[in-house]
């Protein structure tokens, strides 16, 4: 039996797994990373909770923003808390615990599924992950084999701010005394 030529095999594009803390500064700063990548070619899965996501898409148009790049997908993931649950204040603590109980699992299942990629990219070849995550994100990576890059968010402020330390030190301002 004589087998039909198919052309030369063409690899799936890489896709990059983006996972931020739930919150808004660091789901901000991962988009911007998120829209990066994508403008370089590559195929992005931004998983976000879905607490987090509906509030994005209640009051932003991100999606119809990141639609223009193709290989662009958004999913979502269960923080483990009931949807009436408060994930502020000094309740955000809850967040942290039940993702790493919860969410864990439901991540690995995702990964091994293909359910985080596309027919054209299914799975996902790096993961870029809060660097607030640590533990459960590297686990699953490693576990799986995918390679893993911790990004940790921050604004201009609060670096411009963390570096200031010293001279305020120097300077003698810090530490604050009196009134």
């Amino acid at each position: 039996m004589e087998m039909e030529y198919q052309g030369p095999q063409v690899a799936p594009p890489p896709r990059v797994l983006i996972f931020p803390l739930p919150a808004q500064g660091h789901v901000s700063s991962m988009l911007k990373l998120a829209e990066l990548l994508a403008l370089a070619g590559l195929h992005v899965t931004f998983l976000n909770t879905d607490h987090i996501h509906n509030r994005l898409v209640r009051c932003t148009d991100v999606e119809t923003r990141l639609s223009k790049y193709p290989g662009f997908l958004f999913r979502t993931i269960s923080d483990g808390l009931e949807d009436h649950h408060p994930r502020t204040g000094d309740r955000i603590a809850d967040v942290f615990f039940s993702m790493k109980e919860k969410t864990k699992p439901v991540l690995r299942e995702m990964l091994v599924s293909g359910k985080l990629g596309s027919d054209d990219s299914p799975l996902v070849t790096c993961i870029i992950s809060d660097g607030i995550f640590g533990g459960f994100t590297i686990d699953v990576a490693e576990e799986l084999g995918v390679p893993i890059i911790h990004f940790r968010t921050a604004s201009a402020c609060y670096f411009w701010s963390y570096f200031s330390f010293p001279d305020l030190i120097e300077s003698g301002e810090l530490p604050m005394r009196g009134n």
